[in-house]
């Protein structure tokens, strides 16, 4: 890989590195040595020199695997559980991933990457590093991001949590939601941009979120289980909030005006998502403006907010008893 150089990003510009001195990087799959290690080699040069602009302190390792679904699956995540990582699927196919695992009780952040997509950073190609780069810098900005909450709002993330399946919705999307607006905010300008491949992937979902969850609520009325078709219906909804994080993390990053993008503007324009769209720019908005120094999740849950009206928009209610039993309601 040919990184930028100190002439292109002057020495006083980068902040001190906080690449682990001793990170390992792990090469799956590869049909040699020689291009396993030269993969690997490219891609710690990339991460120590993302290290100058992303605090990268609490980086367990990377995984570069032509393999990389099996990767995922047995990454050793350093606790008890019975999901299994694998990329996502569908509109949009997920090239790398950042989990977070316990190391001796500490939280840290792995990241995964498909060798099919970052095998260019080993070539000393400007065009076809644009990528790759960007790619690398997406995951590297959520090891930071992931680092920040955790010193904000310790023990949470990974450790047991008590509530119901609302709560569990609630804060699953709230963190994918932030996790990828922030992600994309802060990695805009490394490598190539990619606004019209994040806008497309919205838009998609914008044409087919309600049909999708409409469908499981008519499933719903044979199976008859309501958490499934609770944990179907937020599914469906919150991939939609993902992907408008995406659009909206990005565009904030590279200082551009969504009006700017007539294409989006035009989905956009007296679709039943357009208010929701907004209020999310302005959540995620808010929590960046306090980045690091939040002193409560109050900023966070005005998401959950967002996403509870969504849901309810599309047919599924909820309160609580008066014994604090969740009432969930399908129309």
């Amino acid at each position: 890989m040919t990184a930028p150089t100190t002439d292109e990003a002057p020495e006083n510009v980068l902040g001190p590195q906080t690449t682990p001195e001793n990170l390992n990087v792990t090469a799956r799959g590869f049909s040699t040595e020689e291009d396993a290690r030269e993969l690997a080699t490219a891609v710690l040069e990339c991460v120590r020199f993302l290290g100058r602009h992303f605090n990268l302190s609490c980086l367990d390792g990377v995984t570069v695997a032509y393999d990389y679904r099996e990767a995922l699956a047995s990454l050793d995540r350093g606790y008890e559980t019975e999901h299994i990582l694998t990329p996502s699927d569908g509109y949009a196919v997920g090239v790398a991933m950042t989990p977070s695992v316990l190391r001796d009780d500490i939280l840290k952040s792995h990241i995964v990457l498909n060798a099919h997509i970052v095998a260019p950073i080993s070539k000393p190609d400007p065009e076809s590093i644009l990528r790759p780069l960007h790619v690398i810098a997406h995951e590297c900005a959520h090891v930071e991001i992931t680092q920040k909450f955790d010193e904000a709002f310790p023990r949470v993330l990974l450790r047991p949590q008590i509530g119901d399946i609302r709560d569990s919705f609630r804060m699953k999307v709230i963190l994918v939601c932030w996790d990828e607006y922030a992600a994309t905010r802060l990695s805009a300008g490394f490598g190539e941009n990619p606004a019209d491949g994040y806008e497309e992937t919205l838009i998609k979902h914008m044409a087919t979120a309600r049909s999708i969850a409409d469908d499981f609520i008519r499933a719903y009325r044979f199976h008859g289980n309501l958490e499934q078709v609770y944990t179907e219906v937020c599914s469906a909804y919150g991939d939609l909030l993902k992907f408008a994080s995406y659009a909206l993390g990005n565009a904030d990053g590279h200082g551009a005006n969504i009006s700017d993008s007539k294409v989006l503007i035009d989905a956009l324009s007296g679709h039943w998502f357009e208010p929701f769209f907004y209020r999310l720019s302005e959540a995620c908005r808010s929590i960046s403006a306090q980045y690091g120094r939040w002193t409560d999740r109050a900023a966070f849950e005005v998401i959950g907010d967002i996403a509870d009206e969504i849901v309810a928009f599309g047919g599924i209610s909820h309160r609580h008893l008066p014994d604090g039993r969740l009432y969930v309601d399908i129309s």
